[in-house]
């Protein structure tokens, strides 16, 4: 029945302005339907949404593999934040009554909550081989390490390129700085950078287990094919979906980072479907119960040679031997510039990485990632008018067959 005819059913005269402004009528068109004896049309759909001017966005967001309703939404909220759109619950109802769906996932195999203590557990794995489009049409491939605390959830999302040994310590020692202490375990699973299977057995990584112990924490590996005993690291990983909602949506290795750090922040800062309340929130009390972190200088140590550096103009810093570009942003600030053994280079800056280069990168004595050349010839009068990208890559390619670095007079 309709709500006039409830209405006729119990003998009650209704409100007719009351349900013209629930269904977007006039009261006399809700008092002509009344006498008449007439069901009410709700033409509710067919007033505006904020978010008509964006569904060619949803729907081409919608379609991309992975994608959920979430990420679609989040992605709108960050590229249009003066757009006022509704909170996601009428989002989702948008995009129900205009049949747009996301990829549907299956169905997960029940198992129980299972809670820790605060300080008890953090839980940690890879989002691996992602591959997102910026808008320049490069392709990066690149790997996310995920980290969430098991009493307040809060989480720590890492951009790496790779996904060895050098890079999981270098990974967690960054979470630990963030967090700015310890649990009293960490677990993940059988990775290839804890593990080796030879013969059946499980021989693990030595290296790893001793920086556990410096750290002051255990570390546990779950049981093979049960990543529900890990399934708060696994509802991490689902925040990191959204990147997918930034495909062409980005520019350059420094801006899928910034993609990252702003999920990372949206994570912490959402209420937490279990607990009610943000991790962020949480952590407040969970902090307290974290131990301190073992030898912070042993630790970087056996993460690779470290070396602390003041960035000169050049936006080069020193390791293994030869010189690294950085961003732009850390001329004239200390940097820890770390030397791994696999040849990688990392650089810090405040507890955060701001430039990683592999172990491939070119054989000069100098090398300039393009992102961070094209950053030093921005605002250089010479070049206002050209391609920056074009003219980085041009000078880049001298650089690698001189064999060095531009000399004073082209910097």
């Amino acid at each position: 029945m309709g709500e006039l005819n409830m209405y006729r059913q119990l003998g009650i005269t209704p409100n007719f302005t009351e349900i013209g402004r629930k269904y977007g009528l006039h009261r006399h068109t809700v008092a002509k339907y009344w006498k008449q004896g007439e069901e009410i049309e709700d033409h509710r759909r067919d007033r505006p949404s904020a978010f008509d001017e964006f569904r060619d966005v949803i729907e081409r967001k919608a379609a991309l593999p992975g994608v959920t309703k979430k990420a679609v939404y989040e992605f709108l909220i960050h590229r249009h934040p003066d757009a006022g759109l509704p909170k996601y619950g009428s989002f989702t109802k948008y995009c129900r009554d205009r049949g747009i769906e996301c990829a549907a996932s299956g169905a997960p195999d029940a198992h129980p909550r299972f809670e820790t203590p605060p300080g008890r557990q953090l839980q940690f794995d890879w989002k691996e081989d992602l591959r997102l489009a910026d808008v320049n049409g490069e392709v990066f491939e690149f790997n996310v390490f995920s980290a969430v605390l098991g009493y307040s959830r809060a989480h720590r999302f890492v951009y790496s390129r790779t996904r060895t040994e050098d890079d999981l310590l270098a990974c967690l020692l960054a979470t630990f700085t963030r967090f700015g202490g310890v649990p009293e375990e960490a677990v993940t699973d059988n990775m290839s950078a804890l593990v080796a299977f030879s013969g059946g057995k499980r021989r693990r990584s030595e290296r790893a287990w001793r920086f556990a112990r410096e750290a002051g924490f255990e570390l546990k590996l779950c049981r093979v094919a049960t990543p529900q005993t890990k399934g708060k690291g696994e509802s991490a990983n689902r925040f990191v979906s959204r990147l997918l909602a930034y495909d062409r949506d980005f520019e350059g290795e420094q801006g899928l980072r910034e993609a990252i750090a702003r999920i990372e922040a949206r994570a912490n800062s959402e209420p937490n479907e279990t607990t009610g309340l943000p991790p962020a929130a949480l952590f407040m009390r969970e902090k307290e119960h974290l131990r301190p972190i073992g030898n912070l200088r042993l630790l970087q140590e056996m993460v690779g040679d470290v070396s602390v550096q003041t960035v000169p103009p050049t936006m080069l810093v020193r390791a293994a031997g030869r010189q690294w570009s950085v961003p732009r942003a850390c001329i004239g600030k200390k940097v820890n510039v770390i030397s791994m053994p696999s040849g990688q280079v990392r650089v810090t800056m405040g507890g955060e990485e701001v430039a990683a280069h592999g172990a491939d990168a070119g054989a000069g004595p100098i090398v300039y990632s393009e992102e961070h050349y094209a950053e030093a010839l921005e605002g250089k009068s010479w070049f206002r008018d050209a391609d920056i990208r074009e003219a980085a890559r041009a000078n880049l390619a001298l650089l690698d067959r001189l064999g060095g670095g531009p000399d004073e007079g082209d910097r």
